[in-house]
C-alpha cells in the first residue's frame, strides 16, 4: 500500500479517535450521575407496552468467550502478555470452562435461555502455523452438541480478542498481528474451515469482537496486546480487522449457505438531552464508521449520503455490543468497570439509530453490569435493575419497529476480564478464593430466568424495578 493510501487511513482513523473526544466535549454539564437530571430525579420513565411478550423465537442468552472462560492457554499472543507480566492478575483456570462446560450448560439451561454466545478459540485449535489439534476440534464439537442437546442455539464468534501468537511472526517478515495483510489472509483461511467444520451446526457467527476496543487497548492506549501507542499502528490495525472480516464473511458464506454472519462493535454511547433521538447528529462515530464501510447505509443521514442498493454489503444482521454512554466528565470512568456510567435509555436510542441507518435486523451481542469484586456498586445499581430497566427499553424500541433478534447478557458466571479478576459480571458468581471454583446463583439470574421462561418482562418485575437502580 502507498504512502498516500497509507496517509488516508490514517487520518480517516485518527478522525475516529477525535471523533471520540469531539463526543465526550460535546456533553458539558452532564457530569456526575448519569442518570440523573438536572432536577436530581431519575430519568427513566416508565416504558409503554413493556409487559408485551417478545417475538415468538427471540434469542434469550449469555455472552461468553474462550479465553475469559477455558482457562489454560498457552499459545495466543494473549498467553504471551501474561508471561511478559502485563497483567493484574494470572489467568490459571480462569474459570475452568473447558473441564466444567457441561456444568455451565446445565446454568443456561436452568436460567431458560435459548442461545449461548461462545468463541472457538483459533490459538487452541491452530496451535503452530498449519497444525490442527484433532482434540481441541473434538472438544467445540462437544460443546456444540451440549448446546443444540438441551435446546439451545449456539452464536459462535471466530475471534474473541485472543488470536494464535504465531500472527504475531508473520512469515513475510515486518509488523504482525492486525497490522499484516497475513493475518487477513490467515483468518479467511480460519473462517473457511471453521465454516466446513462447524457450519452444519452453526447459524449465527461474529467474525471479530469488538474491533474498535482492540484497536484502542491495543494501539493507541497501549493496554492489551501489542501494547502501542501509534496512530499510524491504528490505523493499520482497523483497516485490517474491517479486510479481515469482509473476507470472514464471504469464506462462510461460500461453504454455508444458510450462515447469519455479523460483527459486534463496542457503542461508545453518548448521554442525549432530546426525547427524539434523531435530533442530533450520530454521537457514536467510532463504530458507525466500521459499521459504514461494512454496511454502506441505504438512507441517507448526516454522516452518510444515501448509497445504491446494489452495492456489496457485509453483514447479515447488526451486533453490537452496549454497556454505557458518556458525559464529559465520564471519560475517567472508562477503565473501571464498576464505575461505567449506567443509562439504560442508551439501549433504545442506539437500538433505534442502528436500524435507521442500515435497515438490518440487529442483535444485542453483549450488555451487562460489573461490581467491583462482591461490593455493592456506589451508584446503587443492582444486576436486577440493570437487566429490567435496559429490557425494557429494548422492548420500547421493539414497539416503534425496531427489528431485534435477540439479547445476550453478559455473562453467565463471574469470569476473567483481560488482565484482572476484580471485576464481576456473572449471573452465577464464583469466589476466587473457592479452590473448587463452585457456581452461586445471583438475583440477576433469577430476575432474568423469569423474562427468558415467560418471554416477556413480568409485571411484577416491573414494578419492582422499572426506574429504578435497586
Amino acid at each position: 500500500m502507498g504512502i498516500r493510501s497509507e496517509l488516508s487511513r490514517f487520518l480517516g482513523a485518527f478522525g475516529g479517535m477525535l471523533g471520540l473526544l469531539a463526543l465526550l466535549a460535546g456533553c458539558g454539564g452532564l457530569g456526575g450521575n448519569s442518570l440523573l437530571g438536572d432536577s436530581g430525579k431519575l430519568r427513566i420513565q416508565s416504558v409503554p407496552g413493556s409487559d408485551q411478550a417478545f417475538p415468538s423465537g427471540f434469542l434469550w442468552g449469555v455472552a461468553t468467550a474462550g479465553y475469559q472462560y477455558d482457562g489454560g492457554d498457552q499459545t495466543s499472543q494473549w498467553a504471551e502478555w501474561e508471561r511478559a507480566r502485563r497483567v493484574e492478575h494470572p489467568i490459571g483456570k480462569a474459570t475452568d470452562h473447558w473441564n466444567r462446560w457441561q456444568e455451565d450448560l446445565d446454568l443456561a439451561q436452568d436460567l431458560g435461555l435459548n442461545a449461548f454466545r461462545l468463541s472457538i478459540e483459533w490459538a487452541r485449535i491452530e496451535p503452530e502455523r498449519g497444525r490442527i489439534d484433532p482434540a481441541a476440534v473434538q472438544h467445540y464439537h462437544q460443546v456444540i452438541d451440549g448446546l443444540r442437546a438441551r435446546g439451545i442455539e449456539p452464536l459462535v464468534t471466530l475471534l474473541h480478542f485472543a488470536y494464535p501468537a504465531w500472527l504475531d511472526r508473520p512469515l513475510t517478515g515486518g509488523d504482525g498481528g492486525w497490522e499484516s495483510d497475513e493475518t487477513v489472509v490467515e483468518f479467511r483461511r480460519y473462517a473457511a474451515w471453521a465454516a466446513q467444520e462447524f457450519g452444519p451446526k452453526v447459524r449465527w457467527w461474529i467474525t471479530l469482537n469488538e474491533p474498535n476496543t482492540a484497536g484502542l487497548t491495543g494501539y493507541v492506549a497501549g493496554v492489551h496486546p501489542p501494547g502501542k501507542r501509534n496512530p499510524f499502528a491504528y490505523a493499520k490495525a482497523m483497516d485490517r480487522m474491517a479486510l479481515a472480516h469482509q473476507a470472514g464473511f464471504e469464506a462462510l458464506h461460500a461453504h454455508d449457505a444458510d450462515a447469519q454472519v455479523s460483527i459486534n462493535p463496542f457503542i461508545f454511547h453518548r448521554r442525549q438531552h432530546a426525547p427524539n433521538y434523531g435530533t442530533q447528529a450520530s454521537h457514536d462515530l467510532n463504530d458507525f464508521s466500521l459499521l459504514d464501510r461494512l454496511a454502506p447505509a441505504t438512507v441517507p443521514t448526516r454522516e452518510a449520503p444515501p448509497t445504491a442498493q446494489t452495492e456489496k454489503r457485509y453483514l447479515d444482521y447488526v451486533a453490537f455490543d452496549y454497556y454505557y454512554a458518556l458525559g464529559f466528565w465520564d471519560v475517567s470512568k472508562i477503565g473501571t468497570f464498576w464505575e461505567w456510567p449506567i443509562y439504560p435509555e442508551g439501549l433504545y436510542e442506539v437500538s433505534k439509530k442502528l436500524y435507521e441507518r442500515y435497515r438490518l435486523p440487529l442483535l444485542v451481542a453483549e450488555n451487562g453490569l460489573a461490581t467491583e469484586s462482591d461490593n455493592p456498586r456506589k451508584d446503587g445499581w443492582t444486576r436486577e435493575a440493570f437487566l429490567v430497566n435496559h429490557l425494557a427499553q429494548l422492548r420500547r424500541a421493539m414497539t416503534e419497529g425496531v427489528p431485534v433478534l435477540g439479547y445476550m447478557h453478559w455473562s453467565l458466571t463471574d469470569n476473567y476480564e483481560w488482565g484482572s479478576y476484580t471485576p464481576k459480571f456473572g449471573l452465577y458468581g464464583i469466589d476466587r478464593r473457592d479452590s473448587e471454583l463452585r457456581r452461586f446463583r445471583t438475583g440477576g439470574a433469577e430476575v432474568y430466568r423469569q423474562v427468558a421462561t415467560n418471554n416477556r418482562l413480568p409485571e411484577s418485575l416491573l414494578e419492582r424495578y422499572l426506574g429504578k437502580r435497586n
